[in-house]
This record gives C-alpha cells, sequence and structure tokens, in this order.
C-alpha cells in the first residue's frame, strides 16, 4: 500500500536524513524534539521489510517482546522487559495499545493487520500521565491513514513460502467537493499451518486467516471545525496455537503418545484440533474545533470484541465431551475531551478528561479424561467458570511545558484516576463429573484513587542535539481473579501496579543532519507487580492471580539512521535491558523443583531472577542501498537487516527447561520503484541462513510435557515476492 520506500522517498538526492513526525505527547511534532524514549515505524518501512503484524515490530524495534497466547485473548506485549502475562482476562496490560487515538480494549484483535498504516509509535516507560491508567510500562501507539484531497487508489500483494498471501488495497479522495472526504482499506492474510500433524487425517495447525476493513470519512465543515468518523472491522479465524514437544517426561502420557520429540522439532501427532475465532468491531468520531490559536479535540469510541478459543489436545480429551472451550466478549466506551494550546509562547499545555467504560463476560468449559492421562480414579474431570467483570474509570490530565530559556524547557505532567472493576463469577462442573476447581460463587467490588505523574528536564547542547532527564510514576488499577481459583482462593484483588522510572536521554543529529542518534539510559522499579502464577506439579492445574512482590529493569537504548552516501543509508537499534524480580521470596516453584534446587513448601526464593521473555541483549542493523538507473523512469535497490536476540528465559518461575537460545536472523530483499512513486516490486527471503528459533516456550508437567515450544512463520528460510501499486 506504500510504494514510496525510503529509497525513493530520498530520490531528491538530499543527503538530509527527513524529519520524522510523532505524536507521543498528544501534539504533532517531531521525533528530535520529544524528550521521552520513543521507536517510530512508519508505514513505509514496514512494506519494505515485509512485516505485516503486531509481533514482527520486535525485529525493528528491541526490547519490544510479543508473545501469543493459547487464544488471542491471551495475547501480550513486554516492553522494557515487563509486560503482563495472566489467564485472567479482568487484568489490564502493562503495556497499552492505541490505535487512532482509542485505547485498545484487549490485544485479541487490536490490530490483526499493518495495512494502511501511516506509523507505529514505541513509547517506553510509563505513559499513563496522558495516554491512560494501564500504560504503566510503555504504549504502542498506531495511526492509520487518512483520507485525502486527492482521488487516490492502490494495492498490495505478497506472495511466499507456506502460501502466504497478504493481500491490501484502498480508495481514498473526494465524496462531496472538497468539504466531504473518504478512504476505504481492506485487507486479507491466509498462510499454510506451520506445525504438521502426524496423525492419520489430523489437522495441521497454526495457520493464518484473517481479513479487515477500515472505512474513514471526514467532513471539513468550516475553517475551525472538522470531524472524523472511522469504522473498523477485523475477523480471524484460525488452527492455533499448539507447540511442538520439546522435553516430556519417561513413560508419562506424553511419552506414550509417541509424539515427536526434540529441540527443533516442528511436527505433532494431534487428534484434535486447537482452533480460535475473533470478531472485532470499532466505531469511533473525532471532532476538532479550533478556537483561535487553541484546539479542542473529542474522540468518542466503542469496541466489541467476540472472540473463541478451543485449546484442544488428544491427552486431555478422549471422551465423548471434548471441551476446552472459551468464550469471551468485550464491550468497552472512551470518551476522551482534550484541549491543547498554542506553542508560540513560553508556556503551552495539554489537559483534558476521560472516562472508559469496559464489560467482559467469558463462559469457559473443560474436560479431562482421568482415564485417558493414566490417572485413578478413572472418570472425568471438568470446570465450568463464568464470570462477568466491570471496569469503570475516570481520569483528570495534563501537562505543562514552560520554556525556561532560549535552550532549557520544563515538562510537567499529571493524571489524576478513579477506578472501580467488580467481578461476579461461578465456578461449578458438570454433573456426572469430577470438580477440576471448587465449585463456589462470588460477587464483589473494589475502588482505587490514585496519581501518576512525570517531571521532565530538556536542554539544548546545540542547534540539533537535546538532551533530557525525566523521572515518572506510572499507575494500573487493580485487577480481579477470574480465574477458576477465584471463589476458593481468598485473594479476589490484586492491588494496583505502581512503576517509578528514571531516565536519561539525548536526541541528536550531526554531520549536516546525516547522522541521527537518539538514546536513553534507564531505571524502573515496580511495586506490586501483577502476575498469574501456577501451584507446581498439582492436579488438576491450579493457576492464581497474585502481586509478584517488586522487580526493578535497567538497560541502554539506542537508535541510529546515517545517510552514508547518496545512495546508502545505514541503521540500527541495539537494546540492553536486566529485569529482574527484585524481591519475590514466596514465589511458586517450576515443575520438578527439588529442594536442593530452592523449593521449599511449594515456594521459592525468586529475588534477583530473570523476568520471563526479556532477553539481556536484542539488536537489529539495516543496510539500504538506492541504485538510480540512467535514462529510466525507475530505480533499483537492495536491503539487507540482521537482527539478533539474546537466550531468554521464557517462564515465570524460571524453568531451566524453558531458556530459549540466542540467535540471528538475516533478512534479505532486492527490487525496483518507481521513480513517481507509482510502483515497487521486490523478492524477499527471510530467515536466509535458515537459523532455528523458538517464539516462546511452556510446559503442562500434568501429562509429562516439561517443554513445548512455539515457533513464528520465519523460524525456517522463507522466500516470497511482493508489489505495491498506487494511482
Amino acid at each position: 500500500l506504500y510504494p514510496i520506500c525510503l529509497f525513493v522517498a530520498m530520490s531528491s538526492h538530499s543527503q538530509q536524513l527527513e524529519e520524522v513526525l510523532v505524536t507521543a505527547t498528544k501534539r504533532t511534532e517531531s521525533l528530535q524534539n520529544v524528550p521521552i524514549s520513543v521507536a517510530v515505524v512508519s508505514g513505509t518501512e514496514l512494506e519494505k521489510r515485509n512485516k505485516t503484524q503486531i509481533a514482527d515490530i520486535s525485529r525493528i524495534v528491541p526490547g519490544f517482546t510479543f508473545s501469543n497466547g493459547t487464544s488471542d485473548a491471551g495475547r501480550n506485549i513486554i516492553m522494557r522487559g515487563v509486560g503482563t502475562q495472566s489467564f485472567s482476562r479482568s487484568v489490564e496490560q502493562s503495556v497499552g495499545t492505541v490505535i487512532d487515538g482509542v485505547a485498545s480494549s484487549s490485544l485479541s484483535g487490536s490490530l490483526l493487520d499493518f495495512s494502511d498504516v501511516e506509523r507505529v509509535e514505541v513509547l517506553r516507560g510509563p505513559q499513563g500521565m496522558l495516554f491512560g491508567k494501564n500504560a504503566s510500562a510503555g504504549l504502542l501507539s498506531i495511526t492509520t491513514q487518512s483520507p485525502t484531497a486527492e482521488p487516490g487508489a492502490g494495492f498490495g500483494i505478497r506472495y511466499g513460502s507456506k502460501s502466504l498471501l497478504n493481500l491490501s488495497g484502498y480508495l481514498s479522495g473526494p465524496l462531496l467537493e472538497e468539504r466531504l472526504l473518504g478512504r476505504i482499506s481492506a485487507f486479507s492474510n491466509t498462510q499454510d499451518p506451520l506445525l504438521e500433524n502426524k496423525f492419520p487425517g489430523g489437522d495441521d495447525l497454526n495457520d493464518r486467516d484473517d481479513w479487515g476493513v477500515r472505512t474513514k470519512l471526514q467532513w471539513l465543515v468550516s475553517e475551525n471545525l472538522d470531524a472524523m468518523l472511522s469504522y473498523t472491522h477485523n475477523e480471524r479465524d484460525h488452527k492455533c496455537c499448539q507447540g511442538a514437544l520439546r522435553v516430556v517426561v519417561p513413560g508419562s502420557v506424553a511419552d506414550t503418545e509417541g509424539g515427536p520429540v526434540g529441540k527443533e522439532v516442528d511436527e505433532i501427532l494431534e487428534n484434535d484440533t486447537a482452533k480460535g475465532t475473533t470478531d472485532q468491531d470499532i466505531v469511533s468520531l473525532e471532532v476538532n474545533y479550533s478556537l483561535g490559536d487553541f484546539l479542542l479535540t473529542s474522540i468518542s469510541a466503542y469496541t466489541e470484541d467476540d472472540i473463541f478459543g478451543a485449546f484442544r489436545s488428544d491427552l486431555y480429551t478422549r471422551t465423548a465431551l471434548p471441551l476446552n472451550d472459551s468464550w469471551e466478549k468485550y464491550e468497552q466506551f472512551t470518551q476522551e475531551l482534550r484541549m491543547s494550546s498554542p506553542t508560540d509562547g513560553a508556556l503551552s499545555y495539554v489537559a483534558g478528561l476521560y472516562y472508559y467504560d469496559q464489560d467482559i463476560d467469558r463462559s469457559f468449559e473443560r474436560v479431562i479424561d482421568l482415564n485417558g492421562i493414566g490417572l485413578a480414579p478413572a472418570g472425568q474431570l471438568s470446570v465450568l467458570n463464568d464470570h462477568t467483570n466491570t471496569s469503570e474509570s475516570f481520569a483528570v490530565f495534563g501537562q505543562l511545558e514552560l520554556d525556561v530559556t532560549d535552550s532549557a524547557r520544563l515538562l510537567l505532567g499529571a493524571r489524576y484516576n478513579d477506578d472501580e472493576i467488580s467481578i461476579d463469577q461461578t465456578v461449578g462442573f458438570i454433573e456426572g463429573t469430577i470438580p477440576e476447581a471448587p465449585p463456589g460463587s462470588i460477587k464483589a467490588k473494589t475502588d482505587d484513587q490514585a496519581w501518576s505523574w512525570r517531571a521532565i528536564g530538556e536542554l539544548d547542547i546545540t542547534d540539533d542535539a537535546m538532551v533530557y532527564i525525566s523521572v515518572a510514576q506510572g499507575y494500573k488499577g487493580p485487577g480481579s481473579n477470574s480465574l477458576t481459583s477465584g471463589p476458593s482462593s481468598g485473594d479476589v484483588f490484586v492491588d494496583p501496579e505502581i512503576p517509578t522510572n528514571y531516565e536519561l536521554g539525548i536526541k541528536s543529529e550531526w554531520w549536516d543532519r546525516r547522522l541521527r542518534l537518539n538514546g536513553a539510559i534507564y531505571y524502573t522499579e515496580f511495586e506490586d507487580f501483577q502476575a498469574s502464577t501456577q501451584v507446581p506439579n498439582a492436579f488438576p492445574p491450579i493457576f492464581f492471580l497474585t502481586n509478584a512482590g517488586e522487580l526493578e529493569t535497567e538497560g541502554v537504548e539506542l537508535e541510529f539512521n546515517a545517510q552514508l552516501t547518496e545512495n546508502l543509508v545505514f541503521s540500527g537499534a541495539v537494546a540492553y535491558t536486566d529485569a529482574i524480580f527484585s524481591d519475590w521470596d514466596n514465589a511458586p516453584c517450576y515443575s520438578g523443583q527439588t529442594q536442593e534446587q530452592g523449593c521449599v513448601d511449594e515456594t521459592q526464593d525468586l529475588s534477583g531472577a530473570d523476568m520471563p521473555s526479556s532477553p539481556d541483549w536484542a539488536y537489529n542493523l539495516n543496510v539500504d542501498y538506492y541504485l538510480p538507473i540512467p535514462s529510466r523512469a525507475f530505480s533499483g535497490f537492495a536491503s539487507a537487516t540482521w537482527y539478533w536476540r539474546d537466550e531468554v528465559q521464557f517462564s515465570t518461575t524460571n524453568d531451566p527447561l524453558h531458556v530459549g537460545d540466542s540467535y540471528g536472523t538475516l533478512d534479505l530483499s532486492l527490487g525496483i520503484a518507481a521513480n513517481d512513486g507509482r510502483y515497487t516490486a521486490q523478492v524477499f527471503v527471510r530467515n536466509a541462513l535458515d537459523e532455528f528459533y523458538e517464539a516462546g516456550m511452556e510446559g503442562q508437567s500434568v501429562v509429562g510435557i516439561l517443554a513445548a515450544h512455539a515457533m513464528a512463520y520465519d523460524y525456517q528460510r522463507r522466500y516470497g515476492v511482493a508489489l505495491q501499486m498506487a494511482f
């Protein structure tokens, strides 16, 4: 959809880097003027590097990690080593997601595809002052393309290994003179399963099948008033998300099943199908009204997600009632009212009001055949978990910027949150079976009021370089335990999660603006981090929600872009992250952990242990070469991207069997682009060196699975071709 790739954008032969615009402070301004650690990826860059979904951001922004769950509702984002990993749907993410100014109700369908995207901003550290109560570890902000005053149309097609097929297209332009503008875009993605099933007649697993459409109408009422009405519909229907067996207990059910087992296995033996569907609808209305030099903005939005997940396995369901199904519905309404002052004076500000209302309804049913997994007494174990969760929040927020001198500025921001949450839960079982969890009901409500704040000092050290220092305290509100342990655990709610972040950064351009160098050093403490844990070796599995004491994360982030010659660009980014549980002396043990290994009375001391899914080092290096062809209407280009990730612990309990090895991948592309930006065509290779890597790891000791690994699309070498056209 964005045929003007980086090379064509430089077709003026300017050797200066282009300005990058962001909305990280609720204003549109240059990235170099924003005193926050922000990584920006344009839609053009996503297209050029063949990155089509949210998980791909980790290959462009080191320190950003995306983790899949057993259904779309279980996905999560980790930033600077911190992110929410919980089966409890009533706990919000520590990393917020915002699309076109609207907070996402969940990661279930927050963005199934990156088509028709203008840019993606990754804001690191607490961002709750301006963006909401749950952005305690960071924020993913996505801006999609808006209607254009000039008529335009385009389409894109990408075909690759495993029958990968990405289709996208758009129409944009005026509908009624120059007052009413419209845009419609659509996408479709399909891909063969990654996990081959060796069971006769069994379905292969872990495919991709999603599509969506987005429409926008912009009414330019007058010079001072405009309104944007948007509607988005996304759907996904996939067989997901099984893992391949990596380590099993000899003689266990998993072992006797006879399925493939090994470090790089990409096959499974499975007589049932794991599947999931997601339906999402988003309607939003943004109104901007200019009051002289002041701008009043209203954003109203309603989101509805319907999610079905059936994570099934023959290890669990050799009965007449094969159940491990979940039905979920999310409804959310948000209203933001914001005033932005002019920026040409010594004092400027952004201030506003925010209202958030969310309802979650979930029904979960599971049946386990005890005889089928070799446990006595023979029979069936079942659980029914129906719960409704509500979350209502009202907030007042603002940020003030003061020019202390011509070269020094002070920013002060704050947000007051008033939160109220409730849970109505009933846990039961199917008659004639054994209860998996103690049956019971609970109905409870709690509220919390808290401040989050930020103070930043900026200093220009040259005309093109600025340093900043900041202190911020974020906030993520209380959560409720909607797991099957809820009515019997006694811990209905978990306390709010409070981060305090200290950061020193630089935004700079050098060498006549041919070199851009941005970096940050940070240290963050989290109090009462919200996490899900599991009672080790328990059958049936018992999960519970808890506050995991304190954690710390510290590190360094560095990004650079260099226009080495008129036709050669070198860029890259590196992140060092040291994220640990600083104080968690009653953490649960991992499966099979002995007293000699630190497990005493089913608990261990994880103080000083690694946070899950947080590699110490990650970096990428990109080389882009642009070759003008004399007397031709097009130019050639070539690019190479090297991405490397350190070894990573995937388990909250620090299970040594859940450590993924370090790895590096090389992506290559070669193509041509029209000088007028009308088309781009390329061939590409992802993971050219054919380096196997794990995208995640987990285990289920009850049936003898000590470790199983998940795989991304390019865990093997993949080839493809891509074409984008614009008219």
